[in-house]
């Protein structure tokens, strides 16, 4: 019985060495024949006209998530989305100076907080000095509101549909417990993170490199590029 059980171990590994050729000598002339079919180039039967396309650009529209109805989409015409932000009254930009030297605290009446080379001042020189030559109407649309008065823009990057902004706006007046801004100037908090806002800033609708309203002229005339801007 010993004997036969030894016989019938030796017989089933044999068996098995002799599937396991079998099965490599299958794997070799698989992967002999996958070969020769990859590297067979010089073969005119074998050359396919490869067609080469090149695919448009396609600019994505850019989707925002409403943190009062939870939906999200694009900016449309006739939904549009607005950014939260808080809009400052600044006058930070008509301090700037062309002189590098440091700016000194005046400690008399006659030292002046405003000196000669800010931004504000320079403002100031140049519409003295169109006034002088042209008209006032003229002159004022030539130039700009100053740079002593500007606006500081900040948000908390959320977004919302403008329609649910004015639900939301109905609501907060409608809640007589909020104490800490006025909602009837526009104050209120983010719904998200409760940051203090005070408007709105819509998104322009769709993709701004294809629906971009200026386009830079190119070979025009004087004459074209003035109608232009008249019209504009």
């Amino acid at each position: 019985a010993a004997e036969k059980k030894t016989l019938d171990k030796e017989e089933r590994r044999q068996k098995a060495r002799e599937r396991q050729q079998k099965l490599l000598a299958e794997f070799a002339s698989r992967q002999k024949s996958f070969m020769e079919t990859a590297m067979d180039v010089d073969s005119p039967e074998n050359d396919i006209p490869m067609e080469i396309t090149t695919a448009e650009p396609q600019v994505s529209e850019a989707v925002y998530d409403c943190v009062i109805c939870g939906q999200s989409g694009p900016s449309s015409e006739d939904r549009p989305t607005g950014l939260v932000v808080l809009l400052q009254a600044s006058s930070v930009l008509g301090q700037c100076r062309d002189n590098v030297e440091p700016k000194k605290l005046p400690i008399s009446e006659e030292e002046q907080i405003y000196p000669w080379d800010t931004c504000a001042a320079v403002h100031d020189v140049r519409l003295s000095l169109l006034q002088r030559y042209f008209k006032d109407s003229s002159c004022l649309l030539a130039v700009s509101i100053g740079w002593e008065g500007g606006v500081y823009v900040q948000t908390c990057g959320h977004t919302l549909h403008i329609d649910c902004h004015k639900s939301y706006m109905e609501s907060l007046r409608n809640d007589q417990v909020l104490q800490g801004f006025s909602v009837d100037k526009g104050e209120f908090t983010c719904p998200l993170c409760r940051q203090f806002a005070n408007s709105v800033l819509p998104c322009y609708p769709g993709s701004n490199v294809e629906n971009n309203p200026w386009q830079r002229p190119s070979n025009k005339s004087i004459q074209d590029l003035i109608k232009e801007v008249e019209e504009l």
